[in-house]
């Protein structure tokens, strides 16, 4: 099984691109298009901090978008690069 998705394990690798990648279709294979933080934990069965951290970069990194909803959670969904396929990390 490859490293849960917010781990150090693979930083800056091929692995963490990989690991990015199934975030991506997790959310893609989601019953909606917005999935909260929670449900990603359950789908990768990983620690919750760890994940939210690894979410977190692929905000800063352009592949997802992130909403606080106050005092309620954090919802996750895929940025409009990565919607239409021209997301690029170069």
């Amino acid at each position: 099984m490859p490293p849960s998705p917010g781990s150090d394990a693979g930083r800056g690798s091929d692995s963490e691109a990989s690991i990015d990648d199934e975030i991506v279709e997790a959310i893609r294979a989601a019953p909606q298009p917005v999935v909260n933080t929670r449900y990603l934990a359950l789908e990768f069965d990983a620690p919750f901090e760890e994940l939210f951290d690894r979410l977190q970069a692929m905000v800063e990194e352009g592949r997802l978008e992130h909403l606080e909803v106050r005092n309620r959670g954090h919802l996750w969904f895929l940025s409009l690069e990565e919607e239409l396929g021209t997301y690029s990390s170069h």
